[in-house]
């Protein structure tokens, strides 16, 4: 643990560390301040590196897990105390632990002072855990001060706000359901689904919200909404829940400031959607998020991490979507650079996305052999669990290229894996099957099929299926096809 805190210290926690050790020591270098030292200049922990290094310093390592353990307790006290301000949660904690001190000393009327004090911090109310702590301590003073009258009082306003708890706790049970929904679209039927989204609907909480609910019940409240839209396909509807979600931050600041992640993960979502739009609207939102960067202050490298991700690789899309080929190469090649410098710890799930756009980006630009390397990068360091359904495409894309090397028996040998490994798991689009029966009937006879002609009838018998759904204009599978029908 304590090797993972320091190393996740910024420049300045770290300063005020050494700050608060000095405040705290008899003269002499602080062997805590060591320690800290030592551990932060190791790239993984090891004991008896540790060790070694203190006995150089001519100090005890005799006792180095107590010693750990004390310099884990005073490190949390002094984040504790640099942090204590950032947050109106962390005002709020503060200042209780100052009125349950005031309270044992019997000085009431200043608990009670201070108590109203802490009542006016912006955005006090948005936690209703910490408005029933401080009611609790309120009562207790009331009904020593100033007697049962009063103490019964206010504990009914404890009352409202064990219902304004509860509300909140149904909202939020209520989202997670819908966000549970929005994730298994093509796992459970559609009908199910929408059936099934539509008795959340119905539900008392969400038909008689409170008007004093927090900003947080009205955020998830909203992103109900857009959940179900999502779910019926119905995207100009989900965009005006999500929009309502950004005004909700836009018009709470410090709530935004104090949450950056969800208010970014709100707005990843309306560039996803905006990546079928035009440019100007596109851009305006992929800016407007990028531009957020300059404004973080809490969790901000953990949100730079997320915006530099999200953003660029809805860019890629965007411009895989349009044909805008070498302007998506020289973004990629930006992003490499940048992923090269381990500047981000980016996990597993968006590292298989980002890998699978990269290999697409190569093949759509005829260079296979550098699509393989990322395909294989998938493959090779990463598993299934991770992220199925882009594991799985990268497997049919890997199929597709060793086609295109003319790696016949290893596409036919490959196809028949496939589709046996991860049948009960994965259900291969229609898009999906025809093209494996195309590239069979080719591999088979590569010398005696006409390719193009394969291909222009595959073409033709997905017609329909375009016409039914636009959005297959600019699926991959569609894009390699019009490449496989259009040389000479």
């Amino acid at each position: 643990m304590i090797f993972k805190v320091i190393k996740s210290m910024t420049m300045n926690e770290k300063r005020y560390f050494k700050i608060f050790c000095k405040q705290h020591s008899l003269g002499g270098q602080n062997k805590y301040v060591l320690l800290f030292d030592l551990i932060d200049d190791l790239n993984e922990f090891d004991e008896k590196l540790v060790k070694e290094a203190l006995h150089k310093k001519d100090y005890s390592n005799k006792y180095l897990s107590s010693d750990i353990n004390y310099l884990t307790r005073i490190l949390m006290k002094a984040l504790n105390e640099f942090h204590s301000e950032k947050t109106f949660n962390l005002k709020i904690k503060q200042q209780l632990i100052s009125i349950e001190i005031l309270f044992y000393k019997g000085l009431y009327e200043e608990c009670l002072n201070l108590i109203n004090k802490t009542k006016r911090i912006k955005l006090a109310n948005e936690n209703h855990y910490l408005m029933l702590e401080l009611l609790s301590w309120e009562k207790k003073c009331i009904g020593y001060s100033e007697g049962l009258l009063k103490a019964i009082e206010v504990n009914q306003k404890i009352g409202n706000y064990f219902n304004l708890l509860k509300e909140s706790k149904m909202i939020a049970e209520l989202y997670y359901q819908s966000y549970y929904y929005k994730n298994n679209i093509g796992k459970i039927s559609k009908d199910q689904i929408e059936h099934d989204f539509n008795e959340v609907l119905k539900s008392e909480a969400l038909l008689n919200k409170s008007n004093q609910s927090t900003i947080a019940t009205d955020i998830y409240y909203n992103l109900i909404y857009s959940n179900y839209y999502h779910v019926i396909d119905d995207n100009k509807n989900e965009m005006v829940y999500l929009r309502k979600v950004i005004a909700l931050f836009d018009k709470n600041e410090v709530y935004k400031h104090e949450n950056p992640l969800d208010y970014i993960s709100v707005y990843i979502r309306i560039v996803d959607i905006n990546k079928n739009n035009s440019a100007v609207v596109f851009y305006a939102d992929l800016n407007c998020l990028r531009s957020f960067n300059n404004c973080i202050s809490l969790q901000k490298g953990v949100a730079e991490e997320r915006v530099f991700l999200h953003t660029y690789q809805a860019e890629l899309e965007y411009l895989i979507n349009i044909n805008q080929l070498d302007k998506a190469f020289l973004i990629m090649r930006k992003m490499q650079e940048t992923l090269a410098l381990n500047k981000y710890n980016i996990e597993p799930y968006y590292m298989i996305s980002l890998y699978h756009i990269f290999a697409s980006i190569y093949c759509l630009m005829g260079n296979f052999s550098y699509g393989l390397k990322y395909i294989n990068k998938i493959l090779n360091e990463h598993k299934i669990k991770e992220r199925p359904e882009i594991f799985i495409k990268a497997e049919i894309m890997n199929v597709i290229i060793h086609y295109e090397l003319k790696n016949y028996t290893f596409v036919l040998k490959s196809i028949y894996e496939v589709q046996k490994r991860y049948k009960s798991i994965y259900k291969f689009s229609y898009m999906e099957k025809e093209l494996f029966k195309t590239i069979i009937k080719n591999s088979e006879n590569p010398h005696i099929v006409n390719e193009k002609a394969e291909f222009s009838k595959l073409k033709l018998k997905i017609s329909s299926k375009l016409e039914e759904d636009k959005s297959l204009i600019n699926d991959n599978y569609i894009i390699y096809i019009s490449y496989k029908t259009s040389y000479r």
